[in-house]
């Protein structure tokens, strides 16, 4: 028999030989009561699940509601799960003040621009935003140039102040983050990523209005085929990026400070590595029109789920599916229901994926066949539904928010054929 203690005492012994505990059928008792006590809280605990379970109640969810700070799954406290947002100064951009209008989900850190410097400081946020401004005097080395909207010039970074720069942007990107920059932060996307840059399109352009072509899908929804974008400050940057992931959301034809009129992008994203980039030529004014205020809504919600989307399609993709439809959604109250609908023109594998990152949201997706059988799935975070040889004809999908964690949370949903 051996005690707690460690000492092994033959079987006939009732105390130990070394510490005198009393033992009861070659058990320390106090090992036996500490058995016992475990016992019973187990078999309470079973018991527990049963009464849950018998009364229609998720055990999961009744101890998560027990316990104070906890929202989704054990552990995860609601600031684990906010959007961690870091935004630049506001110099002629103020991404900060837009952000405020979406509610306590979007609060961000204001970062300065050394933090850029420094991949470490910016590992810690889903989302940098650089909004449009002129960089630091300490960042500057020689002068090329006369300044535009007041700024004492154009001048070129220092080589150490680049060199940091391309290292921690790229890094950042790489590993997962999401950067947005507007207008003049055109120059430090470039340094930092310089085999996107099209070259044959750099410049500056004058103040302007210019009816840019909607491309992106989502947007299209939103705005229709084209809209008018106000440009009121001079030497805008347009979104000089090429390549074949490279995907252009609008374009216009536009003047050059120079008076020649050229044609090109106005917004485009691209992933880098684990993360993703995007770059618009437009930005928050002290005034916007409502179609611009709706471009600059679809922008947050853009940039806060591009590491999301990227992965959702990467996995369709993986899978064999072609992602074919998309939309970018949110929701702010629970009765918020979504229903939406998908053609399907021949019999194939369909699979409908509701993309959501989990941060204490429980959404339900309801996918109706054109024979109207229902599937339903309910998470906290992306849900899929697969129908292997589905047969043609409309297919409908509504999204039912559940729990909803903080206003204009957001999701997007996604259909892929095979």
């Amino acid at each position: 028999m051996r005690c707690s203690c460690g000492q092994e005492n033959r079987a006939s012994e009732n105390r130990c030989g070394r510490c005198g505990r009393r033992l009861l059928l070659g058990v320390d008792l106090r090992q036996f009561a500490g058995d016992a006590a475990a016992l019973v809280l187990l078999l309470a605990a079973l018991g527990l699940v049963f009464l849950l379970r018998k009364h229609g109640v998720s055990p999961v969810d009744a101890v998560v509601a027990g316990q104070p700070g906890v929202e989704g799954a054990a552990g995860a406290t609601r600031s684990d799960r906010l959007l961690r947002l870091a935004v630049t100064p506001p110099e002629f951009d103020d991404v900060g003040r837009l952000l405020d209008t979406f509610g306590s989900g979007y609060r961000y850190t204001e970062i300065s621009y050394d933090d850029l410097l420094d991949a470490d400081k910016l590992a810690p946020y889903d989302v940098v935003f650089l909004t449009c401004s002129g960089a630091p005097s300490a960042w500057l080395g020689r002068w090329l140039g006369q300044g535009d909207r007041g700024s004492p010039g154009i001048f070129r970074l220092k080589e150490p102040i680049m060199d940091q720069l391309n290292k921690s942007l790229r890094q950042y990107v790489r590993q997962g983050g999401t950067l947005y920059a507007s207008d003049w932060q055109f120059e430090l996307v470039k340094i930092a990523f310089p085999e996107y840059i099209d070259e044959a399109r750099v410049g500056r352009g004058a103040a302007q209005k210019v009816r840019a072509e909607v491309l992106d899908p989502v947007l299209q929804r939103r705005l229709g085929t084209s809209m008018e974008l106000t440009f009121d400050k001079p030497a805008w940057r347009p979104a000089a990026f090429q390549g074949a992931e490279v995907n252009v959301d609008l374009r216009g034809r536009y003047e050059l400070s120079d008076g020649t009129r050229v044609s090109g992008p106005l917004l485009v994203e691209f992933p880098f590595g684990n993360g993703n980039v995007i770059f618009t030529s437009f930005h928050n004014e002290a005034q916007n029109s409502k179609m611009e205020l709706v471009l600059l809504r679809h922008l947050v919600f853009t940039t806060v789920t591009a590491r999301l989307d990227a992965g959702i399609r990467r996995t369709l993709v993986e899978g064999g599916f072609s992602p074919v439809e998309r939309n970018l959604l949110s929701a702010s109250t629970s009765d918020q229901s979504i229903t939406a609908s998908y053609e399907s023109r021949a019999v194939r594998d369909l699979q409908f994926v509701l993309g959501f990152e989990n941060r204490g949201a429980q959404l339900r997706l309801t996918v109706t066949g054109p024979d109207g059988r229902k599937i339903a799935k309910s998470g906290t975070s992306t849900i899929r539904i697969e129908q292997s040889q589905a047969p043609p004809g409309i297919w409908r999908y509504t999204i039912t928010p559940v729990v909803v964690p903080y206003a204009n949370f957001p999701f997007t949903m996604t259909v892929g054929e095979k």
